[in-house]
């Protein structure tokens, strides 16, 4: 069973993440389907954008299922939680260092590493629906998938911190006034529209100019990013060789 789907239209490749069993939570196995299909759209040179988005309405992504880090804190080596870690870290590259333009559509909510994963994008549009979460505060974790990256830069450091410190699940029109996404639309069909226009504006330019536009505007950035996303995998195995981080977990499954 494929878990991610991928449709050309116009030039834009539409990755659509469809694993209803883990409400799309990421995994090594989802990870891995999505490394492909994100890597296989940067090497089209006929293709201008990528579309981060989700089949089912309720959810963009879980992040991490609780049941699988409860795994991984039961195991007595670090290797299970290294491979999830290396394929989804690599997952954020890919978005983030892709010479397309990224677009990340949420629907519904976005929790965790699932929303760290959407924040890699150029652009975040959201339904008003849409509810956003960083849980890690409350399972005894530090953050994962670029948060520690994204967050401070986007945000600040003050709201970051008040943000990973409280794990209170926020809105779509809180999210738009910290810049975490950059629209909100009302139903579906808005969003649709919203994202063809969009998409139309970004098909006019030239792809490689576009990909010279987005290596001159990040510079540095993937190499500190790729740095950043090394030592949130090394605090995260230390942490978890830690008998606490099993009970925590124990107590929200």
């Amino acid at each position: 069973m494929s878990y991610v789907h991928t449709e050309i239209q116009n030039d834009a490749l539409y990755i659509t993440l469809d694993y209803p069993e883990k409400k799309n939570g990421l995994d090594a196995e989802l990870g891995t389907s999505l490394l492909e299909a994100i890597r296989a759209g940067n090497n089209e040179t006929s293709i201008h954008s990528i579309i981060l988005q989700s089949k089912h309405r309720a959810y963009f992504s879980s992040g991490p299922r609780l049941e699988d880090l409860l795994i991984c804190a039961s195991d007595q080596s670090d290797v299970r939680l290294r491979e999830v870690l290396h394929v989804l870290n690599h997952c954020v590259l890919e978005i983030f260092t892709s010479p397309k333009v990224t677009v990340a559509l949420i629907n519904g909510y976005a929790y965790g590493g699932g929303f760290n994963m959407m924040l890699a994008c150029d652009r975040r549009i959201a339904l008003r629906r849409a509810k956003f979460l960083e849980n890690f505060h409350k399972m005894g974790i530090s953050p994962d998938l670029g948060a520690s990256y994204f967050l401070p830069r986007i945000i600040g450091y003050e709201q970051t911190m008040n943000l990973l410190l409280e794990g209170k699940l926020f809105t779509s029109e809180e999210a738009l006034r910290l810049g975490l996404i950059q629209e909100i639309c009302e139903n579906k069909q808005e969003l649709q529209e919203r994202v063809k226009n969009y998409l139309k504006a970004v098909s006019e330019g030239y792809v490689p100019a576009i990909a010279a536009t987005k290596k001159l505007l990040k510079g540095k950035a993937a190499e500190e990013l790729k740095q950043q996303l090394e030592q949130e995998t090394e605090e995260l195995v230390a942490l978890f060789k830690q008998t606490e981080i099993k009970k925590r977990l124990e107590a929200l499954v």
